[in-house]
């Protein structure tokens, strides 16, 4: 059975609650994303609440960890 890989930096520290989140956050924020504009995969964040897609310069505002469209 394979494991998921833990995330490095928080060690044991911060207690398993917020270490739980902190993963669950963070795996959201990093998966990849489709354009809505012109379907490309290369849409990501550029700032808190700021997405962009790095083909057609198409910007839109959303959450700070998600697009909400």
């Amino acid at each position: 059975m394979a494991k998921k890989k833990s995330l490095k930096g928080l060690g044991a520290r911060y207690g398993i609650k917020l270490r739980k989140q902190y993963t669950k956050i963070h795996h959201q924020l990093k998966e990849t994303r489709v354009c809505p504009d012109c379907g490309s995969k290369q849409f990501g964040r550029d700032a808190v609440g700021i997405w962009s897609c790095r083909k057609c310069n198409f910007k839109i505002a959303g959450t700070a960890y998600d697009v909400k469209l």
